[in-house]
């Protein structure tokens, strides 16, 4: 996956005050890696492992360092440094642009970009948003609600309540991270973030009733932008052939983008509270977090109980 600087300039140019100032003609160089790099160690001279392929930066540090050195020197780290194929060169902080940057990145055409945010702040913020724009990618037909700080991604064939379950839910205090269409992405840490498609944001679709604006009707707090998937819930008819868990011992998964999620199918039939038991669900998930199970505890006492009467049940 791949995007241009141009891209990037348009979609994060207000928040981070971005300002070209030289190499206008690299802006639709690509950005294929979610790493950035400081420029100190390749300003001394040293470029054996130079990564060239990164979003390269320039702080208060490095022009530091470039003030010291003598007018000939300076250049010449410069013109070495625009040698390289980088994609775009970030300046920090407002400090002090050489012109040998300006002439060097015109000539090469690799873009310059002003921002007045700190180096520290500013490469935070970059990687941050590099990672979620080069991760991997799955989009998911369900609901994703944040219960109890576990976020919940509820899937089932059309018309089996997925929606009324989570207005249900946000009418209980939980909040709607996305309905119709979850968007995944998978971060380096090996964990799945969801979030909902742009035009549907903040809105759930509920037949007979129609669209229904979450962030107006309840408030922006019954509202995610983003949020940790943590569990699957399927919802389906329920198939009175068919043998449901009671016990919970048996954990199910399911895999997305590689990462295994626990997996709960809840069958649905009138007079069941879905929205209660998807309640309980997350705080049992919570409670398996925290090292505690409360199906292995049950066992543990049957197994412990049964050992007393030599193995036999009363």
């Amino acid at each position: 996956m791949a995007f241009t600087v141009r891209e990037l300039i348009a979609e994060k140019g207000a928040d981070w005050n971005l300002k070209l100032v030289a190499g206008k003609s690299g802006l639709d160089h690509e950005l294929t890696v979610p790493d950035v790099n400081r420029c100190g160690l390749a300003l001394t001279g040293f470029f054996d492992f130079f990564p060239s392929e990164r979003i390269q930066v320039i702080g208060k540090t490095e022009v530091s360092y470039l003030e010291k050195l003598p007018a000939n020197e300076r250049k010449k780290v410069i013109t070495r440094l625009f040698r390289y194929k980088i994609p775009v060169l970030f300046y920090c902080r407002g400090l002090k642009l050489y012109k040998e940057i300006i002439q060097s990145a015109d000539k090469r055409g690799i873009p310059v970009i002003e921002t007045p945010l700190y180096t520290t702040a500013f490469v935070s913020e970059a990687t941050n948003y590099m990672e979620e724009k080069l991760a991997k990618k799955l989009s998911i037909h369900g609901v994703m609600v944040d219960v109890y700080g576990v976020g919940v991604i509820i899937t089932g064939k059309s018309g089996i309540g997925k929606s009324e379950c989570a207005l249900e839910l946000i009418k209980r205090g939980h909040r709607l991270v996305a309905d119709d269409i979850v968007e995944i992405i998978k971060t380096s840490e090996n964990r799945l973030i969801g979030f909902p498609q742009k035009l549907l944001m903040y809105f759930l679709e509920v037949r007979g009733v129609g669209i229904v604006s979450v962030k107006d009707l309840f408030g922006v707090g019954a509202t995610r932008d983003k949020k940790r998937v943590e569990m699957f819930v399927h919802l389906e008819e329920w198939d009175k052939n068919k043998s449901y868990d009671r016990t919970g011992l048996n954990e199910n998964t399911e895999e997305l983008l590689g990462v295994s999620l626990p997996k709960m199918v809840i069958p649905v039939k009138p007079g069941r509270n879905i929205a209660i038991l998807l309640e309980v669900a997350a705080m049992q998930q919570r409670l398996k977090k925290m090292g505690y199970s409360s199906a292995a505890e049950f066992e543990n006492n049957v197994m412990r109980e049964m050992g007393k009467n030599g193995g036999k049940r009363e």
